[in-house]
C-alpha cells in the first residue's frame, strides 16, 4: 500500500485517539455501571416491597438511558470526526476516501489503528513522566 495512505491513517488515528482521550468516557461508564450496580442491590434487597423497588427501577433505568445515550452520542462524534478527517484527504490527489476506507478494512489497517492508539497513550504517558 502507499506510504501516503498510511501515514495519513496514522494521523488520523492519532487524531481520534486524542479526541477519544479528551471525551467523558471513562465518568459515563462508572456511572453507568454504578446504576447497575444499585439496580442489582434493589432487587435483591428483602427490606424494600414491590411498588417501592419499581419506583427505583424505573428511575434507575431511566437514567441508564440516558446515560447510554450520552455514551452512544460521544461514540457517534468521534466516528463523525474520523469520517471528516477521511473526507478531508480528497485534499491530497493520490489519496481518497474509497482508497483509506478499503485499506482500514484489511488486517494491517486494523493493525495501523491499534499502533497508532497504542502510540499515542505511551506518548502521553513519557510526557507526563518527564513533565514530572
Amino acid at each position: 500500500m502507499n506510504f501516503a495512505v498510511i501515514s495519513y491513517l496514522y494521523i488520523v488515528f492519532f487524531v481520534i485517539a486524542y479526541l477519544a482521550d479528551y471525551l467523558p468516557f471513562f465518568p459515563l461508564i462508572k456511572n453507568i455501571s454504578s446504576l447497575n450496580k444499585v439496580s442489582i442491590q434493589t432487587i435483591r434487597a428483602n427490606n424494600i416491597d414491590d411498588p417501592e423497588k419499581e419506583k427505583i427501577l424505573l428511575n434507575n433505568s431511566l437514567q441508564l438511558f440516558k446515560q447510554s445515550l450520552k455514551l452512544l452520542g460521544l461514540v457517534g462524534v468521534i466516528a463523525l470526526f474520523g469520517f471528516v478527517l477521511l473526507l478531508a484527504s480528497n485534499v491530497f490527489r493520490s489519496l481518497n476516501q474509497d482508497i483509506l476506507l478499503r485499506y482500514i478494512a484489511t488486517l494491517p489497517g486494523l493493525l495501523l489503528s491499534v499502533i497508532a492508539f497504542a502510540t499515542y497513550f505511551l506518548l502521553k504517558k513519557l510526557y507526563v513522566k518527564i513533565r514530572l
